[in-house]
């Protein structure tokens, strides 16, 4: 038995031929969607870059808990566990939040792993003398640039040839799991002239800021779509030399193949661009999902509308080589649906750390904000750290006094119960306009599907809330997270 997966970053499936896209050219993707289950209800857990990827390796959410962060030492992980038993584990990424602070420790977990440079600001290359002090991100990606003239040189073509390396190689033997990761469609969309100029005029800025922009720069969102268009038209391009690979090989008789990602993004949907500040409508929540088990053929090329979601990839990749799920996972295995079984969740949390907790059944969305201080609000990590840099000593200084050892799910290790604090950790989410300007919000998904027309009916919405508890509960939310959003 072997398995691949192929993970994109800030893919949003409304630009997908399969998921009913115009405008965006993705055979390939459709022809995937002919050799593979599409799911229609598949959401992210928590958001976003690290949060979600630590979700793929412990089969449970995390932003209850902590935001962005390193792999903990009393983690469960997937990866580690085929490798336990005898299963080889291979990362390909080029995803350059891993070998920050925050992103520290994940690839450890793999029998081997390869990394890819020059993506976004990561520092790559060097050009001393030529700025003044250290370099923006957008300073070292126009560094960066300079070594990716030509698309052989860029890096998703440079991570795509590294995993067809390890399928090359290993097509002919068992038991062994590829994650092939593109940072890719990921801002900046950085794509050849040549995909751009499928598109038509689409101006020089492919680097989008986080932020509403006025009615006076649409045209400058309308260019960031073309560049993300073009930037997922080169994905595309890359997908269908894989699916060459498996047809000419045979391999979809014995491989599973999962394609994913953490999140969508924003591109002028609701007046938002990008992700991290506004609600977590379904433009970043339901994302693209894809599905291949040789073990049930007849699934290929139908679509599954049962609930799942990030947290799920764990068990199923664990199911699919007869392992049972680490005794902390909470994600269920997909194989059932594939067989036949209709359901596997009642409702499904998602969300930012210290932002709106959201959950739905399917059918209905509910996203419950916070109190107007957005308190209280704890991190619970031995891996004290942000996205690039660790924690200050003085914001590690104020955890609580005695270490916090209630979760069931650490098996009862102490951790640190550090208080969330401005001073230190200035991300958006953290200070969360979203919740005073947009309060609680509640979704009709089936009547909505574009969840513009909030709902104001109580009935529904205690339903919704008791989903909500008990989802909190399974997940051990911390106590502060009921009183923070007044429950």
């Amino acid at each position: 038995m072997k398995a691949v997966m192929i993970m994109y970053d800030s893919l949003n499936r409304r630009f997908l031929e399969p998921y009913g896209a115009a405008g965006t050219i993705t055979p390939n993707f459709s022809r995937l969607a002919e050799h593979s289950c599409t799911f229609d209800t598949f959401y992210t857990g928590s958001m976003p870059c690290m949060p979600a990827r630590r979700e793929l390796h412990t089969g449970r959410l995390n932003f209850l808990h902590r935001s962005w962060g390193p792999f903990e030492p009393y983690d469960e992980s997937m990866p580690a566990m085929l490798k336990e038993h005898g299963i080889w584990s291979h990362l390909v990424t080029d995803h350059c939040h891993y070998w920050e602070a925050g992103g520290a420790n994940y690839w450890t977990n793999y029998s081997s792993f390869e990394f890819i440079r020059g993506q976004e600001g990561d520092a790559w290359k060097a050009e001393p003398g030529e700025h003044d002090g250290p370099l923006t991100p957008r300073d070292q990606d126009a560094v960066n640039r300079r070594y990716m003239e030509q698309e052989t040189e860029a890096c998703h073509v440079r991570s795509f040839e590294k995993g067809m390396e390890f399928l090359r190689e290993h097509a002919e033997k068992d038991s062994w799991f590829l994650q092939l990761e593109y940072f890719d469609p990921h801002e900046p969309f950085f794509a050849p002239q040549e995909y751009r100029d499928l598109y038509g005029e689409c101006g020089k800025d492919d680097w989008p800021e986080y932020r509403v922009y006025r009615e006076d720069e649409q045209d400058k969102v309308k260019g960031f779509r073309t560049h993300y268009r073009a930037l997922i038209t080169m994905c595309d391009r890359y997908l269908g030399k894989i699916l060459d690979f498996f047809d000419e090989h045979d391999l979809w008789n014995d491989t599973m193949l999962i394609v994913n990602t953490d999140h969508g993004f924003f591109l002028g949907e609701k007046g938002f661009v990008g992700k991290n500040y506004p609600p977590v409508y379904d433009e970043l929540a339901n994302i693209p999902f894809f599905l291949h088990d040789p073990g049930h053929p007849e699934a290929d090329g139908t679509h599954c509308k049962a609930l799942a979601q990030t947290p799920d990839i764990a068990s199923t990749i664990l199911d699919f080589f007869g392992l049972a799920p680490g005794r902390n996972m909470t994600g269920k295995s997909l194989l059932p649906l594939l067989g036949g079984q209709k359901c596997i969740h009642e409702a499904v949390l998602y969300g930012y750390f210290g932002m709106h907790v959201n959950v739905t059944d399917g059918f209905y969305t509910y996203m419950r904000s916070g109190n107007e201080q957005n308190a209280p609000l704890y991190q619970y990590t031995l891996m004290p750290a942000h996205i690039k840099t660790y924690m200050k000593k003085e914001e590690i200084m104020q955890a609580e006094d005695t270490l916090y050892r209630d979760f069931a799910w650490t098996s009862h290790v102490p951790v640190l119960r550090i208080p969330v604090d401005e001073r230190y950790d200035r991300k958006r989410y953290y200070r969360y306009s979203s919740h005073l300007q947009y309060g609680t919000l509640l979704f009709d998904r089936h009547n909505d599907p574009f969840q513009e027309h909030p709902l104001h009916d109580p009935k529904i919405e205690e339903k919704m809330k008791e989903h909500l508890l008990r989802e909190m509960k399974k997940a051990e939310a911390p106590a502060e997270q009921y009183i923070r959003l007044g429950l």
